[in-house]
């Protein structure tokens, strides 16, 4: 009789236990089956990594409902990709919305290791001698045919990934990428102060997030901007060299020369990331200064905002 009640409170055991595990079981795919359905997974370029990953640490601190996350690399659970240097046209790719979540400006750029830098500091070069420096020559529109020495001595190097801003600097001279001078860089534009620190003849262009340091906001201690024709006061604010100043300059007048460029998140129509894009535009873009990035312009701004909130609307 002692051995069967021991038995059967055994027996009783093992069962009460494979109830509980069940449970335990179901109930945590059931959690993680909602954590999924919750999770918003963002895709960035390398050049706006640092403010996309601010802007996901913030969102997530008061919307612990909706969480985002990048994207693993290669994966194809994205609902957000970062697209750089894109027209204002609202306009997705294969019918995929824009939302512009902010602006990026390109200067022109050497180091001061170059041997020609006394002579291209003493210059100011407007859009013809721009033009002439970075691109391959028209010899239907170059009436003076003589070598051009300054420009022979140096070495243009271009982006050409998909994030890149060549396509754009180039479109601001009327131009193509495919009509740069020089040598083409492969990947990120990053690698093109690298390529200039290594070849002291080469000139290039970049982000200013890239260009001067996020930390004491100055320029980056080898870098050198091309003196550039435009307005005194202008010049006076970028020859500062201080990024906040520079950035509080393009935000409020448009500036000869230098190209701004947006930055936005392309995405399905009814994403569920909607939620977070609105964020990004209404209390995000404190943020897009600390890591060298403007603002989106006012009437941007108001559209961004019609735009998501009627999608919310309609979704609702």
């Amino acid at each position: 009789m002692t051995v069967y009640v021991k038995c059967m409170h055994t027996i009783t055991r093992v069962f009460i236990a494979a109830v509980l595990s069940a449970v335990t079981i179901s109930s945590a795919k059931a959690g993680n089956n909602n954590d999924d359905a919750q999770v918003i997974y963002v895709e960035s370029a390398k050049y706006t990594l640092l403010l996309m990953e601010k802007w996901i640490a913030e969102y997530n601190k008061t919307n612990p409902g909706i969480q985002v996350k990048r994207a693993e690399k290669n994966s194809e659970n994205i609902d957000l990709r970062i697209v750089a240097n894109v027209e204002n046209d609202n306009s997705g790719e294969n019918g995929k919305a824009i939302t512009y979540v902010g602006r990026s400006a390109l200067l022109p750029v050497t180091t001061k290791k170059n041997p020609l830098y006394e002579q291209i500091t003493r210059k100011k070069f407007g859009k013809r001698e721009l033009k002439k420096l970075f691109f391959i020559d028209d010899p239907l529109e170059d009436e003076d045919s003589s070598k051009d020495r300054l420009k022979e001595q140096l070495t243009v190097y271009s982006g050409s990934g998909k994030t890149s801003s060549a396509t754009l600097f180039a479109s601001y001279f009327g131009l193509t990428s495919s009509d740069f001078r020089g040598k083409k860089i492969q990947g990120d534009d990053i690698y093109l102060l690298h390529a200039i620190s290594k070849d002291p003849t080469g000139i290039t262009f970049n982000n200013l997030s890239y260009i001067y340091n996020l930390d004491d906001r100055r320029l980056k201690d080898d870098i050198s901007l091309l003196p550039l024709n435009v307005k005194k006061d202008h010049l006076e604010i970028i020859k500062s060299e201080n990024l906040d100043e520079t950035i509080s300059l393009l935000e409020k007048e448009k500036v000869e020369l230098v190209p701004v460029l947006n930055i936005g998140f392309v995405h399905d129509e009814h994403s569920n990331a909607k939620q977070f894009l609105r964020w990004i535009i209404v209390e995000g873009q404190k943020f897009n200064h600390e890591f060298g990035f403007l603002q989106i312009d006012e009437k941007t701004l108001s559209e961004q905002k019609d735009l998501l909130g009627d999608r919310l609307l309609s979704n609702k």
